[in-house]
């Protein structure tokens, strides 16, 4: 935002750099999503590592099954001279229940099965060892299978279809996680935003919409901090103002009296040298009263000099706003009908009478208004509204002019500042320093589009102070 020095010289303050972000390597999002997924990798591990011992436990107790069942079958080839396969399909069956055992010779040709398991419900038949045996001289090969109870189906389903659904589901965790973090983050990215806002100088409150209890009060402290600062700016606005001011002041007692003697002595000759001269020379009768036109103008332009830089004591007493409007619209009349512009109000403020100083009030609105017919096109309209509340009066000046960029709005009640070619850039000065200075506040907006507003409001309840800085 540009301001203006004591000289009246626009000082553009050097642009800040912008906030660098940080990498995304080194975010706080980055780290929890990788903390996380370590986490889970450890989970899953951890669930694969139990399954293999698990496996593995089971298996052993069933090889070490077959291996008992293998080496009473040895024993009893070796003590008996002819162990008939028939008696012995009978045995098997009747000693190792759940447990299926086949003999077969080198030729594969079994002579000997017990089939015990597919009898059995739920389950699944696991073929455990196959054991090579001798019987009377010949190879004999035991195959032994055992059944699966469904405690242990987990295991084997955990191999195949169970593993591609705890993937599934590991990703789904993982990317639930993600999203949770994401929008719990989420606000403090927000908050990050407006603290770059804020080193370029947009005071702007934030609202994080939701979020954890540390993440409100974390945004309840810094729109605390937003409104500190905004009143920090205020009042550092106002101070810049008063120095402003009074060097003003201190330069317009040295001035006044400088430029006023001869200006005086300019208007005083040029109306002797008219009245001398008559009618017999009309271009210098013509340029004398331009000369008197200036001097009128420069008079005026120490005036408001010396009133914005000056004390003014205010003379307050009891009036009705709407008949002071009017008759500042009265005078207002001829100049808009010469303008080509419709001049026009809406007044509703009737019966309200405010205690304020009426001569300088009409001074701000009469400023206000000249500023508006001489922005407004021909064909133009410029409106001056009025209404009241229970706690304040409002006063509304409307035109169609071209507006006021956004760039500048800060910088219109700046002393010296305008727009409008030959203006002084001290008619808004004056008149903010007369609303506020009667407890009230003045706001300009406006726009390319749709012209300019100008609006004061004065409380309905308060002490005048009978000094004031600015008149």
């Amino acid at each position: 935002m540009a301001r203006r020095s004591e000289k009246g010289t626009v000082e553009t303050p050097q642009p800040v750099p912008p906030v660098i972000g940080v990498p995304w390597y080194r975010s706080l999002f980055f780290r929890v999503v990788i903390l996380c997924t370590v986490l889970l990798f450890c989970l899953f591990a951890s669930v694969i590592v139990i399954t293999r011992h698990f496996v593995q436990e089971t298996l052993r107790q069933m090889e070490s099954r077959a291996m008992d069942i293998a080496h009473s079958l040895e024993i009893r080839f070796e003590e008996e001279d002819d162990v008939g396969y028939d008696t012995l399909e009978t045995e098997l069956m009747d000693l190792y229940k759940g447990v299926d055992i086949k003999l077969d010779d080198a030729e594969g040709t079994t002579h000997a099965a017990s089939f015990t398991l597919q009898h059995l419900p739920g389950g699944a038949i696991e073929r455990v060892a196959r054991v090579p045996m001798i019987n009377k001289e010949r190879p004999v090969l035991m195959t032994v299978s055992m059944i699966v109870q469904p405690q242990t189906e987990i295991v084997r389903a955990f191999r195949n279809r169970y593993m591609v659904i705890l993937m599934v589901v590991f990703i789904l965790d993982l990317a639930l996680m993600i999203y949770f973090i994401a929008k719990a983050l989420r606000p403090l990215g927000r908050l990050s935003e407006k603290c770059a806002a804020i080193s370029r100088g947009h005071l702007e409150a934030v609202s994080t919409r939701g979020g954890s209890g540390e993440i409100l009060a974390l945004e309840k402290t810094f729109n605390d901090m937003v409104d500190s600062l905004r009143e920090k700016e205020i009042m550092e606005g106002k101070l810049r103002q008063a120095q402003r001011l009074s060097a003003l002041g201190n330069l317009a007692a040295g001035i006044a009296h400088d430029i006023r003697n001869p200006l005086n002595a300019i208007k005083l000759l040029s109306c002797h040298a008219q009245d001398s001269l008559g009618d017999e020379n009309p271009l210098a009768e013509k340029s004398l009263h331009t000369i008197r036109d200036e001097v009128d103008r420069l008079e005026d332009i120490v005036s408001n000099f010396l009133s914005l830089a000056q004390e003014t004591e205010l003379k307050p007493e009891y009036f009705e706003v709407d008949i002071l409007l009017e008759e500042c619209l009265h005078l207002f009349k001829q100049d808009a009908a010469f303008r080509n512009i419709h001049l026009s109000s809406d007044l509703n403020a009737r019966g309200l009478v405010l205690y304020l100083d009426p001569k300088q009030w009409k001074r701000a609105i009469l400023n206000i208004l000249l500023n508006a017919l001489e922005s407004c096109p021909a064909g133009g309209r410029v409106r001056l509204l009025s209404r009241s509340t229970d706690t304040e009066c409002e006063i509304e000046i409307r035109d169609d002019g071209p507006g006021i960029p956004k760039e500048t709005l800060e910088q219109v009640f700046d002393p010296y500042f305008t727009t409008k070619p030959g203006g002084t850039g001290l008619g808004l000065s004056i008149t903010r320093g007369i609303v506020e200075g009667h407890g009230g506040s003045i706001d300009v907006t406006g726009s390319r589009d749709w012209g300019c507003q100008v609006l004061i409001k004065v409380p309905l309840h308060h002490s005048v102070n009978t000094k004031k800085t600015t008149a």
